[in-house]
């Protein structure tokens, strides 16, 4: 089974798809990076740190660990920019699969890979093989059942 959710990336200096929403930061090498050449596996960061026994299957349900994503396009629009990081953010929408968590909001996923991205300054790599789009209102109508959706707010830093 696999599901589309919503969610922001962070973008590095070599346009790598950073999650956005981490206070592990500056970003381990590999460790916390959306690959461009395959499947995403989700890590528990408190389980490589050695804070906590290794899980059975990530995600957990007693922890917080795995690819998080919005149901839909209106819930990522409502949401905050992320704050922990200085990288310029984008957008878009990842493929989820493996074990997936559904909560009322959103999804915890134990793999995922981006698909689309709305990224009007183009500052992702090329080496991701996703869909690109210049407007938010084409990504919307392409990718969420949900149709028209007003854009996120502050999707992208000043820096």
């Amino acid at each position: 089974m696999s599901l589309l959710g919503w969610r922001q990336w962070a973008v590095d200096g070599d346009g790598l798809l950073r999650p956005a929403w981490t206070p592990w930061s500056p970003f381990p090498t590999g460790l916390l990076l959306w690959r461009p050449d395959g499947l995403t596996e989700a890590c528990c960061l408190r389980t490589e740190t050695g804070r906590q026994a290794p899980h059975e299957r990530t995600p957990a349900d007693d922890c917080v660990c795995g690819l998080y994503a919005w149901r839909n396009s209106a819930l990522l629009a409502a949401a905050r920019r992320p704050r922990w990081t200085r990288y310029p953010c984008v957008v878009g929408v990842a493929r989820l699969g493996g074990r997936v968590i559904i909560a009322e909001r959103g999804y915890r996923a134990e793999r995922g890979y981006p698909v689309a991205v709305f990224d009007p300054r183009g500052r992702v790599s090329p080496r991701y093989s996703v869909a690109r789009y210049r407007r938010w209102s084409a990504l919307v109508a392409e990718w969420d059942e949900q149709g028209d959706q007003p854009p996120p707010h502050r999707t992208h830093s000043k820096h």
